[in-house]
């Protein structure tokens, strides 16, 4: 019997952490997995823009290959450590189904690995796994026109900025600690350039330009709207002072009525 599963990334704002499960823990080499499902599906979530900070990828090497990222997105840092003490709570929760024993609480915290975070004037840095197998970078990455790229063209200035798909695939548990086993499956890089400024030298030249704007044909358009506004304002001081004379004789009128 084969079991399908959906492979639909959402973003990191829409998932419930209340609402993941795990699976019983699974022999998988030297160490045991709880595989991680959200809605019966595999957990792949989406980040916001992260900027590259430093990139360790020895694809020889199946160790310790990571990128370290900076991000201002304080939603989506919270997100991660709660993700890591969701993995407690679990872990707590299920230690007598999994372990056939009851773990203290503080036991557990102690034997969890927590992802580490650092902060530095409301900027926050940590590190995302490069998942390598067989001397080959497991991840596809992209560049901002969707053409496939190698992980050390994201050492080019241009392409510092990237959102990335994650695979949260479980819990995984060793000898002596615990953490969640969660590794980069896509990169995607971000164009956030505010100005398109032309390379090449693009300004119109006067003396090349056949159809140059007439200067007189404006100064011709000033005069006549000069002309109109003085216009308009003598008849506005004639109708004044034609009101002022009515106004005056009804005075006059007044007067002699009242003698």
């Amino acid at each position: 019997m084969f079991i399908f599963f959906i492979f639909i990334p959402i973003s990191f704002k829409d998932l419930s952490i209340d609402d993941l499960e795990f699976s019983n823990p699974e022999k998988l080499g030297n160490s045991y997995i709880c595989n991680l499902y959200h809605d019966e599906s595999l957990v792949y979530i989406q980040t916001p823009i992260l900027k590259i900070n430093d990139i360790k990828c020895n694809e020889g090497e199946e160790g310790d290959n990571y990128i370290e990222f900076s991000s201002d997105n304080k939603e989506f840092i919270d997100f991660l450590l709660e993700m890591d003490e969701n993995c407690v709570r679990c872990t707590f929760d299920n230690s007598d189904n999994w372990f056939k024993k009851d773990i203290p609480y503080e036991a557990i915290e102690n034997m969890y690995n927590i992802k580490d975070v650092y902060e530095h004037e409301n900027e926050y840095t940590s590190k995302l796994r490069v998942p390598v197998l067989n001397n080959k970078v497991q991840c596809n990455i992209f560049n901002a026109d969707k053409e496939m790229i190698e992980i050390r063209d994201l050492n080019k200035e241009d392409t510092k900025n990237v959102i990335m798909i994650l695979h949260f695939k479980g819990l995984r548990i060793l000898k002596e600690s615990f953490y969640l086993d969660c590794y980069i499956n896509q990169i995607k890089v971000v164009d956030i350039k505010k100005f398109n400024i032309l390379k090449e030298y693009s300004i119109i030249d006067e003396g090349n330009n056949s159809e140059n704007i007439d200067e007189n044909i404006f100064s011709e358009e000033m005069k006549e709207i000069v002309n109109q506004e003085n216009l308009q304002r003598i008849k506005s001081e004639n109708l004044k002072q034609s009101k002022l004379e009515q106004i005056n004789k009804l005075k006059e009128e007044l007067e002699k009525l009242n003698n």
